[in-house]
């Protein structure tokens, strides 16, 4: 526990993308609320996925508003993390000229602009450290010019949902280096933007966010969006990170050998790697984790969407209508041998009508999770990247059997997380900011959640 006197509240949130979540630290790690809000889309075509930037910001001041009511005395900072890739348009008074749209938004696949057939994935991931072409804002941004190209031409401002909040909230325009890695104009190991990427795409410098590191003073609130969030124009807006690395810093999991799961959307993998070129050369995810600060880069393996997929077994074939579905799920899961008789899943293909058994339905879409990533496991370990611990966040790391199946298949020893563990990494970034912690480590120390791992 911190030695201060004084005692500081922190706010973290987790910008996810089924839901924003938040926590109410005080300086010590303890959670005294938790709050969240689903996220709603917009569907104007089949492949595209929106969200209304004047309700995003409702949503994330309406989860605010509920922490700080709990907050003893005023709240000192807080901080975002994020699922990012998030892309918008903004007037010079920041005022959105359109919506968000959604990093599931797959309209850019369809199309194929132009100005992207110049560009490669390895060329990009060389980069930005992603080598995203036909998603996420790189597409986002070609599609728009392509599309709109006087609303495109006229924008005063080219950002993610994630630095025109942090607008909103401070009135200054400012991205950190992780969350800047899922814009793909960042040259991730200049820490500047990439010129010729702003070229093509015909985007003047001084119309994006000034970069910076995580846990970085953005500003205080205004006194506008202090009224917003029921918090004060004394407390700090402090710059987060990417949904996974803030994960990691609130798990401990700031080492080379260390592996953090989040079960979510995706299920994704995450471990710091000294090396950022091997992390390149395995095709990974690079973020900058600790880098700026002579730290390690932090490597990102994904299994994408499954979540959607796992979702939709249950609400069409395991527990249709039912308002406690998940606890069904579990407990039918617990009833079926392993193998589930036989049946198999693959959680990559759309969901299908299966005979059999629900029980055996459950335990064959947890195992199929597991399975893939095993699979991924695997293509790491003949690489000479091994993990013989890792802790697991997300929903599915409550179940009472779905870590234990994990376990079983991959091997691993696993230590399960909090569920909230994005937010409570932002909260760590929000008092790094402040002062109130040295660095990510003396953090962990005074308020992480300790696994030993």
């Amino acid at each position: 526990m911190s030695t201060a006197t004084t005692k500081n509240f922190l706010i973290g949130l987790d910008l996810g993308t089924s839901a924003i979540k938040g926590v109410l630290t005080d300086q010590g790690g303890a959670v005294l609320a938790e709050a969240e809000k689903t996220t709603t889309f917009i569907h104007h075509q089949p492949d595209w996925c929106e969200i209304s930037p004047e309700l995003h910001y409702q949503d994330v001041c309406g989860v605010i508003h509920r922490l700080a009511a709990a907050a003893p005395t005023p709240v000192t900072a807080l901080a975002m993390a994020a699922a990012s890739g998030n892309t918008l348009l903004a007037d010079a008074a920041g005022q959105p000229l359109t919506n968000i749209i959604s990093w599931l938004d797959c309209r850019e696949e369809q199309t194929k602009t132009a100005v992207l057939k110049q560009l490669s994935p390895v060329a990009v991931r060389q980069v930005t450290g992603w080598p995203c072409v036909d998603i996420f804002p790189l597409a986002h941004l070609a599609w728009l010019r392509e599309n709109t190209p006087d609303l495109y031409k006229n924008a005063g401002h080219y950002c993610m949902n994630t630095d025109w909040l942090l607008f909103r909230l401070a009135g200054k325009w400012v991205m950190d280096y992780s969350t800047a890695t899922t814009f793909h104009l960042q040259d991730q190991c200049g820490h500047c933007w990439h010129q010729p990427f702003l070229q093509m795409l015909d985007i003047p410098a001084e119309k994006l966010s000034r970069l910076t590191g995580s846990g970085a003073l953005a500003g205080n609130l205004t006194s506008q969006a202090a009224q917003d969030t029921g918090l004060s124009v004394s407390t700090q807006v402090i710059t987060g990170c990417f949904d996974h690395p803030a994960a990691a810093r609130a798990t401990g999991v700031l080492e080379p050998g260390q592996l953090l799961l989040s079960c979510g959307t995706s299920w994704v993998g995450f471990f710091p790697e000294t090396d950022r070129q091997r992390i390149i050369d395995l095709e990974l995810l690079c973020d900058p984790f600790l880098s700026n600060r002579g730290g390690p880069w932090g490597a990102v393996f994904s299994i994408p969407y499954i979540g959607r997929t796992i979702d939709a077994y249950i609400d069409n074939y395991i527990a249709p209508g039912e308002p406690d579905k998940y606890r069904i799920f579990n407990e039918l899961a617990a009833e079926a041998r392993p193998g589930a008789d036989g049946l198999k899943i693959d959680l990559r293909e759309p969901p299908r009508r299966i005979e059999a058994e629900r029980r055996n339905i459950s335990r064959a879409v947890m195992e199929g999770a597991a399975e893939l990533l095993n699979d991924k496991l695997n293509y790491l370990k003949k690489r000479g990247i091994n993990f013989k611990k890792a802790v697991m966040t997300g929903g599915p790391s409550h179940s009472q059997i779905w870590p234990q199946i994990v376990a079983e298949i991959t091997g691993l020893e696993l230590i399960t997380g909090s569920r909230h563990a994005g937010a409570r990494g932002a909260a760590l970034l929000a008092g790094i900011g402040t002062g109130i912690y040295r660095d990510e480590y003396d953090a962990y120390k005074t308020a992480g959640e300790y696994y030993g791992c």
